[in-house]
Order: structure tokens, then C-alpha cells, then sequence
């Protein structure tokens, strides 16, 4: 089997609403298609998310496919070793194409042997993941009832976006709480908004409210840091941004600085390097949820072949995917509530309806993660000193 073609296909999907984070506000999610056809008549489906796509598709097409032209694809492990030596000046971006390419490779792989790509990473340990509700930064009122919302359709976990104003995301999580209970898990993300100082003094705030774990609290470089408020806080903390692969898992684990890696596949570099972080997570300790980059469906599904195939991800994972408008699949993931069944079919288990492709590939929206357009004067900052005013 050869390969024969590489599509790159960039699209965007809109959001049901505008969603408001520390580092800016998003209203579409966008992913760069990768399809790879071979001379058997078989084709594979992948997805790059990342946070500058046109410079993702340009190394996957400048890049990449020259290196993948004319190969067998079932040799993942032999064209990931000549793609990772390619990048290894741009490593970082680098991986977010990659991932792409690697999507693809499993699901041809899958398909050529008549299995699915959990299969060929373990096989299935659970046939259902569990996603979270995913809340972003608004009043009070507005996320006590979208939390109760989430919870009516069936929601254990919410998570909240924080990191603007402390004292506002005490109150949201105080209001949050009060609506849904006590057995619901709250977890909170400042997506590196703290600074130190203020990340102890917010959590130590939170805490009595019941905080499953703060994710990413101080910018990714900062670990020595990560490691005093985790000791500090008296909340568990989680590792996102500070989670670019298995030399920074490897550092966070040493360093003792986190109990929760967000893993994304898309930063990981694919299905096979997100694999060797959760397989050092395991040997480690420390426990494994999937973060999202507003993955559309091919993304959403090989993330839930991943956790489908693992001890790990026992906690509730984040998602996008509730909060689109459509999807480019022809037909939508299996959601109940806030349960995902794993598909049956060979491969990722699903298949690309090329209207919708057309339509999203031509549908126009603010692409970066980061700004906000309500405020072109406002930077999105991290690592910010936060005063909270006194309380009693």
C-alpha cells in the first residue's frame, strides 16, 4: 500500500455562542482536514486544531508532504520517527501538523486490518468516555443556570473558565456550587492568568467550595512555581498549557508539581506520542483527562479512541463538541447527554459529508484563540498579580 494523495482542508464551524476565556473570546472552531488517500483505494481521515492553523497547514503541506508521498502508511512508527526529526527546529507547532498526519495513518492502519484505532492502542477498556459541561466566563446568574442545565442533562462535572477578575470568579463558583449541590465536581481553569501570589490566595478562596483540581494556574514555564501552589492551595492541580509533550510530562512528574495532565492530541504530535505521556502518567501517578482545542469530530472521536484504550481517564473529560453549531461528519458523535459511545466501525469510525465540508470550508470567522473583539484594546496577559478585595 502506497500513498498516493494528502488533502489539507481548512473549515470552520460556528459555535451555538461566543465563548469568553481568560486569554480572549472565540465564536467558531476551526480545523485544518487531513486526508490521505493510498493506491488501494482506501483513505484515511485525520484533524490538526492548534493555535495558528494557517501556519499548521503550511508545514503540513510545504513540510510533510513530500516526506509522506509515495510511503507505506501502516509504518506509523518509522514516518512519525522522519517527521519528528524534521521539525525538531519548530517542534512545538511542528507536532500540532503532525497530529494530523498521525489521525490519518491510524485510521488507515484500522481500516486495513478490519479493526478500530482503540484496537491497535491496547484495545477497549471502556466503550464510553465521559465529557464535562464546559462553562465559560459570565455573570454569576448566567453560570448557575447553564450549570444547572449541564447537570439536568446529566453532567457529574462542570468546568469553569477563570483568570479575569478574582473576586467575580469566587462568586461564579460560589453561585455554581449553590445551584447544583454538593455531589456535582467543579473544576476550575485560569489558562496561566496568576501569578503565584495570586493563584494561593484565589484557591485558598475556592477551596472550601470544593474544587476537584485548578487546571494550568500560572504560565506554562513556571513549574518550580506550580509545585509551591500545589503544595500551598489545598487543591489539586492540573497541568494544560505546561503540557507539550513527553519531555515537559517527564519534567512535571519530577518536579512533583501537578496531579492532573490535560492532554491534548493534537499537542502531543498524535494518537501514538499522547499514548507515551499517558503510559508515563500511569507509571507516575498521575491522572489523564482530555483537553480540547474545539476539536470537531474527527478530533472529538480519536481522542475518545485514546481514552477508550486506557486505565486511565477516569475523571470527566473537555469537549467543544456540545457547543457546535454542526459538524463536517455525516453523522453527529454518539452523545447521551454527557456520555460519548465509542463507534463501531473500522477505523475512527467515521466518515466526511463533503457538503458540509464545502459550506465550513468557505464560512468566515475570527479564527485566533486569543483577543477579544468586543475590546480591540484589551491584551490577554498571564502570570498577573490579582489583588481580591478583603472579605470577612
Amino acid at each position: 500500500m502506497r500513498i498516493t494523495a494528502i488533502d489539507t482542508i481548512p473549515v470552520r464551524v460556528p459555535l451555538t455562542e461566543p465563548v469568553k476565556w481568560s486569554g480572549g473570546t472565540r465564536t467558531a472552531a476551526p480545523g485544518v482536514l487531513v486526508r490521505i488517500q493510498t493506491d488501494e483505494g482506501l483513505t484515511g481521515l485525520g484533524e490538526c486544531n492548534g493555535p495558528t492553523l494557517p501556519v499548521i497547514r503550511t508545514v503540513l503541506e510545504e513540510e510533510l508532504k513530500p516526506l509522506l508521498l509515495g510511503a507505506d502508511p501502516r509504518r506509523i512508527e518509522f514516518l512519525l520517527h522522519k517527521m519528528d526529526e524534521h521539525i525538531v527546529n519548530y517542534d512545538e507547532i511542528g507536532r500540532y501538523a503532525i497530529a494530523g498526519v498521525d489521525l490519518a495513518l491510524h485510521d488507515l492502519l484500522a481500516k486495513s486490518l478490519g479493526c478500530r484505532v482503540c484496537d491497535l492502542l491496547g484495545g477497549v477498556y471502556r466503550d464510553r468516555v465521559i465529557f464535562n459541561g464546559y462553562m465559560f466566563i459570565d455573570t454569576p446568574e448566567r453560570n448557575a443556570a447553564t450549570a444547572a442545565a449541564f447537570v439536568g442533562r446529566g453532567a457529574s462535572t462542570l468546568k469553569m473558565k477563570v483568570g479575569r477578575d478574582p473576586d467575580l470568579d469566587v462568586e461564579r463558583v460560589r453561585a455554581v456550587r449553590q445551584a447544583v449541590g454538593d455531589e456535582v465536581r467543579i473544576r476550575v481553569d485560569a489558562n496561566m492568568a496568576w501569578s503565584e501570589a495570586t493563584a494561593i490566595t484565589v484557591l485558598r478562596r475556592m477551596a472550601p467550595l470544593g474544587i476537584e483540581f485548578c487546571e494550568q494556574p500560572l504560565p506554562w514555564y513556571d513549574i518550580e512555581g506550580t509545585a509551591r501552589v500545589r503544595q500551598a492551595a489545598g487543591v489539586p492541580i492540573a497541568a494544560d498549557e505546561g503540557l507539550t509533550g513527553i519531555r515537559s510530562a517527564l519534567a512535571l512528574i519530577q518536579a512533583r508539581a501537578v496531579d492532573v495532565f490535560v492532554l491534548y492530541v493534537s499537542e502531543a504530535g498524535g494518537l501514538s506520542h499522547a499514548r507515551d505521556i499517558v503510559r508515563l502518567a500511569d507509571a507516575a501517578g498521575v491522572q489523564c483527562v482530555l483537553g480540547t482545542w474545539a476539536e470537531l469530530g474527527i478530533g472529538t472521536v480519536a481522542g475518545m479512541h485514546l481514552a477508550a484504550a486506557s486505565r486511565n481517564f477516569q475523571l470527566a473529560c473537555d469537549t467543544h463538541y456540545l457547543l457546535l453549531e454542526d459538524d463536517i461528519l455525516t453523522e453527529l458523535l454518539p452523545f447521551d447527554g454527557h456520555v460519548a459511545k465509542l463507534p463501531a466501525e473500522p477505523g475512527l469510525g467515521v466518515a466526511l459529508d463533503e457538503a458540509k465540508v464545502d459550506a465550513y470550508g468557505r464560512y468566515e470567522a475570527h479564527e485566533t484563540v486569543f483577543g477579544d473583539a468586543d475590546d480591540p484594546r484589551w491584551i490577554p496577559r498571564i502570570g498577573m498579580l490579582q489583588p481580591m478585595r478583603p472579605h470577612g
